[in-house]
C-alpha cells in the first residue's frame, strides 16, 4: 500500500511533465541546428581548401567545383524555397512533426549556396568571413534556445555590426560596405521598432488574429535599445574616422554582447 502511494505521489503534475517536454524538443531542436552548422562549416572548408587553395595536381578538383559552384546558388536558393514551403505545409497540418527538420535542411542549401557563390566569385578577400560567419549563426541558434528572446535580437545586431566593421577593414570602406551597412541598418532599426511594438502589448505579437507571446513579461527591452544605439554607431563611427577605429570597434562590440551574456545568464539563474 505505502509502496503505490509512494509511485503516485512521485508521478509529475501534466504542467511539469509538458514543460519538460518542451524543454527535450528545444534541446534535440539546437542540437539538430548546431549539426547542420558544423556540416556547412565542413562544406566551406573544403571549398577553401580544394577551390580558393588548390594545388597544382588538383586542378581537376578545382574545375568540378568551378562548375558546381557556377550552379550553386541558384539551386541552393531554390532549395531554400522547397524545403521552407515544404516544412510550412507540415506545420499547417498539426501533424506529429513540426517540420524543423526541413526548416534545417533550406537553411543549409541557402548558406551553402550562398557562402559557395561568395567564395567563387571573391576568393580570399571573403573566405575567412564566411569561415567565420557559420560558426557566428551556430552560436546565434544556441542563444535563441538557452537566453532569453530579447538577447537573440541583442545578439542578431551585434553580429552584424561585427560583420560589418570587419568588411569595412577588409574593403577599405569600398561601395560594398555602404550597401551593407544600409541593409544592417534596416534590420536594426526594424528589430527596435518590434521591441517596440511588443513593449506596447507586453511582449504580445498579433498575427492574422491570433496572439503569439514573443517575449515574456518583464523582458529587457532596453538592452536591446541601446544595442541598437551602439551598433549603428559602430558602424558609421569609421567612415568618418577611418579603419583604425574599425579594429577597436569591433573588440567594443565583442566586449558589450559578453556584457550582455552576463547579464542575461544572470537573469536566467
Amino acid at each position: 500500500m505505502k509502496k503505490n502511494e509512494t509511485k503516485a505521489g512521485s508521478k509529475k503534475p501534466p504542467e511539469v511533465r509538458a514543460r519538460e517536454q518542451l524543454e527535450d524538443q528545444a534541446f534535440n531542436h539546437m542540437l539538430l541546428w548546431l549539426a547542420a552548422a558544423a556540416v556547412v562549416e565542413v562544406i566551406m572548408l573544403l571549398i577553401n581548401r580544394y577551390y580558393i587553395h588548390a594545388r597544382g595536381g588538383e586542378m581537376g578538383t578545382f574545375s568540378v567545383l568551378h562548375t558546381i559552384l557556377g550552379a550553386g546558388l541558384i539551386a541552393g536558393i531554390v532549395l531554400f524555397v522547397l524545403f521552407l514551403l515544404w516544412g510550412f505545409r507540415i506545420r499547417q497540418k498539426g501533424e506529429a512533426k513540426d517540420g524543423i527538420l526541413q526548416f534545417i535542411l533550406s537553411a543549409v542549401f541557402l548558406c551553402v549556396g550562398i557562402g559557395g557563390f561568395l567564395m567563387r566569385n571573391y576568393g580570399t578577400a571573403v573566405a575567412p568571413a564566411v569561415l567565420g560567419v557559420v560558426p557566428g549563426l551556430a552560436v546565434l541558434m544556441l542563444v535563441f534556445y538557452l537566453y532569453q528572446k530579447e538577447f537573440f535580437g541583442c545578439a542578431i545586431a551585434g553580429g552584424l555590426g561585427i560583420l560589418g566593421l570587419w568588411l569595412f577593414r577588409a574593403t577599405g570602406g569600398s561601395r560594398n560596405y555602404y550597401g551593407y551597412l544600409v541593409v544592417a541598418l534596416i534590420i536594426v532599426v526594424a528589430l527596435a521598432a518590434l521591441a517596440l511594438a511588443l513593449k506596447k502589448k507586453d511582449g504580445v505579437l498579433t498575427i492574422r488574429e491570433k496572439d503569439v507571446t514573443v517575449l515574456q513579461p518583464g523582458a529587457a527591452y532596453a538592452a536591446y535599445y541601446l544595442t541598437a544605439v551602439i551598433t549603428a554607431v559602430l558602424l558609421l563611427a569609421p567612415i568618418a574616422l577611418g579603419t583604425a577605429v574599425a579594429y577597436y570597434a569591433i573588440w567594443v562590440m565583442a566586449a558589450w554582447l559578453f556584457i550582455l551574456a552576463v547579464y542575461f545568464t544572470a537573469k536566467l539563474m
